[in-house]
């Protein structure tokens, strides 16, 4: 199968049916130069593959003496196929496209030339094929390219033909000078496809180059600018056509030209890369600091360039961490100024920072005390407070904890400290700070007045006590309700004396004041209703309450309310919002029917005057049928009920 494959015939071989030749093929020496010359002209001439191609098929037809001629090439895929051809059906080209007796990797294979397609052992389709054309005898002649098979042409005749040996030169040679022609035009696509991919990529470097963010610089061996891109030309206000004549060097600040230009010049002598920064002054006049990072560039043969380098704006950097470090700085200087000693933790207790009273504070140098857990210094309490903390933190709350903890120093002796414990969130994540102070004086302190409460105490009760002996002295022979009057009297001030000395003479509840004051009532004592809210009151105001209310509990008890069976006591208080008072209401009911007094008794002066003179206040009597009633009112500092009233 020649058409095929090479494996029925071997290369070069005549058919022995084949018959002597065609009259047409003409075997003129002459000629044959001729049309190789005319070749070899019109291909070195040629303008494209078409030119070529049409030169070949012109020196087939005159040469070889044939009408009918076709030119075939492996396409990517390794594929035989008709790229021209003279006198040839479109049928006949569908039919035998693909056929080849060499693959693409078949190495310097001769020619092959059939006499008689009849006469072969080819397929009946493509023998039909072929006689339907008007072809009997072919001619397969190899083109090639570095001696590897790129394609064929192919000489065909209607006669019967044995191609002589003139003949089968000159198509080789035509083959031959087809395949240098095809070669160098290929080289010449592939360089002028290299050289258009070349200047695609040079001038989409020119253009990344020339929009770049960045300030883009090229200078030659001595420094003269060659190149500024288009952000470094706005930078310096430099047109294209006078790079020539800009100098960069004016631009710089004069207190830094000595080092900047001192990196630039060792980097062009050292030809070696450079990373520099410096000020320089803009087209606005203004100064900018920038980054340059340089790096050398040398020609083919090793000879030195210059440098191609990049410029950053990097002022706002600066700036930026100038505040970071001024704030770094003034955030340093306020820990080491603060009256307390401060300790910073992350979120899992282990110390950051101290200042320098801590470290006075505890014994420790601060590189002692960085990484480990602040159970160093505050053993149980930091154990407990720093999960609590941080959960808390977690959580959404931001309450800081205040208190009284132990803490332990270097040498192991314990200090009392009074500990405030805040977590913040930074972007570090979560961190604890705290203020340490020492209270070993102030507990000193505490310990003394303590000392000193309770002296004073007992010597007030021994006075007390005193008062009350010699008035029972002095009125044992006279009136006796009088002296008893004035003991309940002393009394009321002990009790409101006792109440203040457990709250260290700072305030007192009026609702302690009231259960102790109404204490002696016994089985009375359930037939007086309390009400009201939570109120302290001042030492003064409670010695003065607590005198009043004995007067309205000691009057009840013998004429009022709790001196019959029915009779009941409500005793209320409230605020006055409107006014910022408190108001204290003494009502008996159902008790025996009340008169007025013809004469005001001690009692109700007490009430009346003095009382109300001591509490800056209004205190009003009254001495209804139903029973009577005594409203008290003062000033109020917090209607919130948390402030000490007096």
């Amino acid at each position: 199968m020649l058409i095929g494959s090479t494996t029925q015939k071997q290369a070069g071989e005549v058919p022995p049916a084949a018959s002597p030749a065609a009259p047409g093929m003409r075997e003129d020496r002459t000629t044959h130069l001729e049309t190789l010359y005319r070749l070899t002209d019109r291909l070195y001439r040629a303008a494209g593959m078409e030119a070529m191609l049409d030169a070949a098929l012109d020196a087939i037809s005159e040469g070889l003496g044939c009408e009918k001629c076709s030119i075939l090439l492996f396409d990517g895929g390794g594929v035989m196929r008709f790229v021209a051809w003279r006198g040839l059906s479109e049928h006949y080209r569908r039919t035998l496209e693909g056929h080849s007796p060499w693959t693409a990797d078949t190495l310097d294979p001769p020619p092959i030339f059939v006499g008689d397609i009849a006469q072969t052992e080819e397929s009946d389709i493509v023998r039909q094929t072929i006689l339907a054309e008007g072809i009997r005898s072919l001619a397969f002649i190899p083109i090639t390219s570095q001696g590897r098979v790129i394609g064929k042409f192919m000489a065909y005749h209607s006669e019967a033909n044995a191609c002589g040996e003139s003949c089968r030169a000159l198509a080789v040679t035509i083959a031959r000078q087809l395949g240098f022609s095809l070669e160098r035009a290929k080289a010449e696509r592939a360089r002028l496809a290299a050289l258009g991919e070349l200047q695609e990529s040079e001038q989409r470097f020119r253009l990344m180059a020339e929009h770049a963010p960045v300030m883009i610089w090229m200078c030659d061996a001595e420094g003269r600018c060659l190149h500024l891109n288009q952000m470094l030309r706005r930078f310096w206000n430099v047109a294209d056509g006078d790079l020539a004549s800009f100098d960069w060097r004016g631009s710089m600040h004069p207190g830094d030209v000595e080092r900047v230009m001192g990196a630039m010049g060792g980097a062009l002598q050292r030809r070696e890369k450079v990373c520099v920064t410096g000020r320089y002054r803009n087209a606005d006049g203004d100064y900018r600091t920038l980054e340059t990072v340089a790096h050398p560039r040398f020609a083919a043969d090793g000879s030195f360039m210059g440098l191609t380098g990049v410029n950053t704006d990097i002022t706002e950097r600066e700036r930026a961490e100038k505040a970071l470090r001024d704030s770094e700085e003034r955030f340093r200087m306020v820990v080491e100024a603060a009256p307390s000693g401060m300790v910073m933790t992350d979120g899992a207790g282990r110390i950051l920072m101290i200042n320098g009273l801590a470290e006075k504070l505890f014994g420790y140098a601060r590189g002692e005390l960085d990484g480990r857990a602040i159970e160093v210094l505050v053993p149980l309490a930091a154990r407990d407070l720093h999960p609590a903390l941080r959960a808390s933190h977690l959580a959404g709350a931001h309450n800081p904890v205040k208190g009284e903890v132990t803490g332990r120093r270097k040498d192991g002796r314990e200090i009392p400290l009074e500990v405030g414990i805040n977590p913040i969130v930074t972007s570090d994540g979560i961190r604890i700070i705290a203020t340490v102070s020492d209270i070993a004086e102030r507990k000193r302190t505490e310990a003394q007045r303590e000392l000193l409460l309770a002296e004073l105490n007992h010597r007030v009760k021994n006075t007390l006590a005193v008062v009350q002996g010699l008035a029972y002295q002095t009125f044992r022979k006279t009136d006796a309700g009088a002296r008893r009057a004035f003991e309940g009297r002393l009394q009321a001030l002990a009790t409101a004396h006792d109440l203040l000395t457990r709250s260290h003479w700072e305030s007192t509840s009026l609702d302690q004041l009231v259960g102790d004051t109404l204490r002696p009532a016994g089985a009375n004592r359930a037939r007086i209703e309390v009400s009201g809210p939570a109120i302290r009151l001042s030492p003064h105001a409670a010695l003065t309450i607590a005198l009043a209310l004995h007067e309205l509990f000691t009057n009840t008890l013998k004429y009022g309310a709790l001196s019959s069976e029915e009779g009941k006591v409500l005793l209320t208080w409230r605020h006055l919002d409107c006014e910022g008072k408190l108001r204290i209401t003494w009502r008996e009911e159902g008790g025996p029917p009340v008169q007025p007094p013809r004469h005001r008794g001690f009692g109700s002066l007490l009430l009346e005057r003095t009382l109300a003179k001591d509490l800056d206040g209004r205190v009003a009597l009254a001495f209804e049928p139903a029973g009577v009633v005594c409203v008290i009112e003062m000033p109020i500092a917090d209607p919130g009920g948390h402030a000490c009233l007096g």
